[in-house]
């Protein structure tokens, strides 16, 4: 290598190396948590502009019913505590149906009048009386209702190749009805995520259907579902999955006893479910009525890894599983969703001021 050719190497590596902080900051700034903590491993000035702007992102609670279906309790993985509440005399026996941005939607087993429910700060937004003769199979919403593109969302197949929809804002007297020629539904779990301004819908056959409140739009995907591993049967193929978003992603989890979960990423432009070895920095928070995400939780939870809506009896400590140990914690848990009692618990998302409020 000629004199002139080792100046220009060594002033290329002295330019990257000697960036002025406030611009490896506004670098950092805008990369994922993965590139982030990759370009952090490159040196000290990396790692420190790196560092200083990676959030950490707070778990969410969780949410369940271990008394009767009058009261509730708040369970912050944060600090380990417990705090019980009352549920307002309205919402005696109401079953969570969906949960987001730290509001439920709530009804009683035999009613169609949906409420959603602050169980932080205790406020309500009753909606308008929706009459259905046989109740729904798919229902959530896309946002708290203090904002206005809060859509609610109720989806039923009353009559074969046929499918109802029927969406609602707080605030209207009345719900929208649109009927649509679909053979999309055959939904036993509720299995919505609200992503990028669309309603994911999926169906036990692993189907997935998008709704669009704003075009008012229904439209069955053309990709195949997820291949079914040869040693899992139809029935246990059928249970345990779990639907989550994130930063306009959505991952499906299939769990199976105390086998490995398998996750499988949706990819609309290549028209398939993508097999997910791991999930990186990502926690996945899933629970059966909507799950949550996060990346770079805070210190001493698990990263890489799926918490699973069921405290460990009187432990304060969740069953999830680690894809870095390929092991469920405690090890020999049988995550068997079809008879476990944590069907009914949810995950939520705490406001900044949780901790004041109750």
């Amino acid at each position: 290598m000629s004199m002139e050719m080792a100046k220009e190497k060594a002033d290329e590596n002295q330019t990257w190396r000697d960036l002025p902080l406030e611009l490896l900051i506004s670098v950092m700034t805008n990369l994922e948590i993965e590139d982030n903590v990759r370009a952090s491993a490159v040196c000290k000035p990396w790692y420190e502009a790196a560092a200083s702007v990676r959030i950490v992102d707070q778990p969410p609670w969780l949410m369940y019913f271990p008394k009767s279906r009058n009261s509730y309790e708040l369970y912050n993985p944060s600090n380990a505590k417990r705090h019980a509440k009352e549920l307002p005399e309205s919402l005696a026996g109401s079953k969570v149906r969906y949960s987001k941005d730290g509001w439920l939607l709530m009804c009683k087993s035999f009613s169609t009048d949906f409420v959603l429910f602050n169980p932080f700060t205790m406020d309500l937004v009753v909606l308008p009386d929706l009459e259905l003769w046989s109740g729904y199979q798919l229902v959530g919403f896309s946002c708290a209702p203090t904002s206005s593109d809060c859509v609610v969302l109720t989806i039923k197949d009353y009559d074969p190749g046929h499918v109802t929809i029927r969406t609602c804002s707080p605030g209207e007297t009345t719900w929208t009805l649109m009927h649509v020629s679909s053979q999309f539904l055959d939904a036993k779990r509720n299995y919505v995520v609200f992503s990028n301004g669309l309603f994911y819908c999926l169906n036990l056959r692993n189907c997935v259907a998008v709704f669009d409140p704003s075009l008012r739009s229904w439209n069955v995907l053309d990709i195949p579902p997820p291949i079914r591993p040869d040693h899992i049967d139809d029935e246990s193929w059928c249970e345990g999955k779990f639907m989550v978003g994130y930063k306009g992603d959505v991952f499906l989890v299939c769990t199976f006893g105390n086998a490995e979960p398998l996750v499988f990423k949706l990819d609309i432009t290549r028209r398939v479910w993508e097999k997910k070895e791991n999930i990186g920095s990502l926690t996945i928070f899933a629970s059966i009525n909507s799950c949550e995400s996060r990346t770079y939780v805070q210190e001493g939870m698990l990263r890489n890894g799926i918490y699973f809506p069921k405290l460990c009896g009187n432990e304060n400590r969740f069953v999830n599983y680690s894809f870095d140990e390929g092991r469920y914690r405690p090890r020999g848990h049988n995550v068997n969703w079809g008879k476990q009692r944590s069907s009914e618990n949810i995950w939520i998302e705490p406001p900044e001021n949780a901790l004041e409020l109750i």
